[in-house]
């Protein structure tokens, strides 16, 4: 394949564009220090790279479509991260390993927001994030899955198994968060050598779950609502939930090994089972 070739093959090009605009990006996060406008083009950087690498290419930006799909489907996507949290957090709360307590929940800024005083009672806490916080990371997150759902999700699957892209797409998802894990941006606390395989392995049990609803679903937005409730819940509500032990970052939280693994085998089975029945 000669040089010209290979830059229009849509992926390659994409992974070319997302990984120039990103150093870009995380060049500015490191000399300025992270800040919000940084943040959030960072989320929006694989919609950018898609769309550009759609205007060179004379490519659609989304094979599958815009269309929503079938209702049900967003209901999976937003569920499914929740029962993955309450089976990892959970083992680890009845087990001991890590503790459970409600400090937080009770005093969410998002109960506040809709006239409660704090400390509120816990399902008002949960609920107010569990709503206000989906709104809000939804916008956020639309911008990652505009690259990864819509523009490079449907062309891997054209040359590879569900289980190989979402591998593939796990691990490109996971790298293209490693330097703000190495760069202290992002992560809680856990060591590098625990930190990096743990992340990785909870993007490839995410990629599992939203690459086989995309495939069932023909619409890229339930990947836009895993990650959502990816984010809100299992990075968010649930850690929240959970007393800052020394074992915590280790075993849960989006880097926490245990939870990577419990992700991992719940994506497998999510991928199973949809292949037969919803």
């Amino acid at each position: 394949m000669n040089k010209d070739k290979y830059l229009k093959n849509p992926i390659v090009l994409f992974l070319i564009l997302i990984t120039t605009i990103s150093f870009i990006v995380y060049l500015w996060m490191f000399l300025k220090g992270e800040n919000n406008a940084a943040v959030a083009l960072m989320m929006w950087t694989p919609a950018i790279a898609a769309g550009l690498t759609s205007l060179i290419l004379r490519v659609t930006l989304s094979p599958y479509g815009w269309k929503p799909g079938k209702w049900k489907y967003w209901g999976y996507a937003y569920l499914l991260p929740v029962f993955v949290a309450l089976v990892g957090y959970g083992l680890m709360w009845v087990t001991g390993f890590t503790e459970f307590y409600t400090d937080e929940v009770v005093n969410y800024r998002w109960a506040r927001m809709l006239g409660f005083e704090s400390p509120a009672p816990f399902v008002v806490g949960f609920l107010s994030k569990l709503i206000l916080a989906s709104l809000l990371t939804s916008v956020f997150a639309l911008g990652e899955e505009i690259g990864w759902s819509a523009f490079l999700t449907p062309r891997m699957l054209e040359k590879y198994s569900i289980p190989k892209a979402s591998i593939i797409l796990g691990l490109i998802w996971a790298i293209w968060h490693y330097p703000a894990i190495i760069g202290g941006l992002y992560g809680h606390g856990a060591p590098l050598w625990a930190a990096l395989p743990g992340f990785t392995l909870v993007l490839i049990g995410a990629s599992f779950i939203s690459t086989s609803l995309i495939v069932k679903s023909k619409s890229f937005w339930v990947g836009m609502v895993v990650h959502t409730s990816h984010n809100v819940v299992l990075m968010g509500i649930f850690y929240e939930m959970t007393v800052k032990t020394t074992l915590a970052p280790y075993l849960v939280s989006e880097s926490g090994l245990f939870l990577g693994l419990v992700y991992l085998a719940i994506g497998v089975l999510v991928w199973k089972f949809t292949q037969k029945q919803i």
